[in-house]
Formats: C-alpha cells, structure tokens, sequence
C-alpha cells in the first residue's frame, strides 16, 4: 500500500491595520501560512514607499527578513574561500647531491630497410653501397639538462602568492558586499518604520469566526509595534 500524502497546512487570513505618515489608518490582509510569513509580504508591500524602490533579489529578501524578525540576522555571512596549502621548503641538503650538467645522450638513427621484393643481387649492390657511404663521423648528440629545482621551486611559490591574491580579494569582495547590504537594509528598515505604523496586526480563526490579536516581534531601536 502506498503511504498516505501528508496534507499541507491551510492558509490562513491575517490583517494588518497601518498609518502612513500618520495619516488615517489602511487595512490589508494577506493569505499565508503563519505570522512570519504574512509580515514578509506586508513588508514586500511597503517597498514602494521608500526612496528607492529598485531592489535586486538579495535586496529585497534583506529587506522582507529584518522586518519580519528583526532579532535575527537576514542575511547569512559568506565563508571565505580557504587559502592553498604552503609549498614545503626545499632540502639543501638534497641539492647539494644534485648535478646541474648537461648530460649528452646519443641519438639513434633508424637502420634503412631494403626491398624484400628485389633480387639478391640488387640486395647486395645496395648492401655493399650502404657500407661505402656509412659515415665515419660520430654520431649526433642531443643536450639534455636537468631542470633547477630552486627554479622549480620558486615558480611554485610565485604560483601560489597569485593565487593567495586572488582568493584574499574575492573574499574581501564578497564580505564587502554583505557588509554593504546590512547597511542598506537598516537603513531602510529605519526609512520605512518613520513612516508606517501599524495599529493591528491579527489572525482570523475560521473556527470561531474571531480575529485575534498578534504579538508583533519588537526591534531593540526606535521602532516600536504595537
């Protein structure tokens, strides 16, 4: 038997009485699933009446968060990208062992096939040619050297002080931009509480056909609600 699909929570109706810029009062009502919720879009509402009402994405769930529960963070702080590991010294010791000499290795040279679809004879007119025209010369050598490992070495570090660089300016990047959008956000938490204030905030139990007064989080500044 497959299991029984969990029902999903209803909706409920919540009510927001507000002043703006102490004028006559405004109701508005919301449909959401809890009181959080309905703050988050009564505050999403309200972005029209600050100065700049062009918010991105992470701007405006900022803005909607610190209103909805200001005692808690609205934004979580970005983790720093981890540094890469140090390049270990290098052993003197070992160097001190190390040959830094060109070491000359001969260079093979293929031997040339003869038709195997001639005659002998001709085999043996090419054979005797080839050993007339061997050359008596000694046979090239390619220079191989040993690669530095001091260069070695110094070019991984150069590599790794880049990288450093990189990682500590896009970490500096990234919490100069949270740094930035707490700012913006209080002060616009600050902007719009100057001017709205809400007189009730409740929930309507179906049940008893009641409204009910709700508790409205209260922010340790200025702004108070009742």
């Amino acid at each position: 038997m497959s299991k029984k699909l969990e029902r999903e929570p209803d909706l409920i109706e919540f009510k927001v009485n507000y002043t703006l810029d102490q004028d006559l009062p405004v109701e508005k009502y919301f449909m959401a699933y809890n009181a959080t919720e309905a703050l988050k879009m009564f505050a999403h509402s309200c972005i029209k009446f600050l100065s700049d009402k062009k918010l991105s994405d992470d701007e405006v769930l900022c803005f909607t968060n610190s209103y909805a529960r200001p005692a808690e963070p609205c934004l979580t702080k970005p983790d720093a990208i981890p540094l890469p590991k140090e390049i270990p010294e290098l052993d003197e010791a070992l160097l001190d062992t190390i040959k830094n000499e060109p070491v000359e290795q001969p260079v093979t040279i293929a031997a040339q096939t003869t038709d195997p679809f001639a005659d002998s004879g001709q085999n043996e007119s090419l054979d005797s040619n080839e050993r007339e025209d061997e050359n008596i010369f000694e046979q090239p050598v390619v220079k191989i050297t040993k690669p530095d490992p001091r260069e070695e070495h110094s070019k991984l570090v150069q590599e790794r002080e880049l990288e450093v660089n990189r990682i500590l300016n896009q970490n500096k990047k990234e919490l100069g931009k949270y740094t930035q959008l707490l700012k913006l956000t209080e002060a616009r938490i600050a902007e719009i509480s100057e001017r709205i204030h809400i007189v009730e905030f409740s929930e309507f139990f179906k049940w008893s056909d009641k409204w009910m007064d709700i508790k409205i989080p209260i922010e340790d500044s200025n702004t108070e609600f009742e």
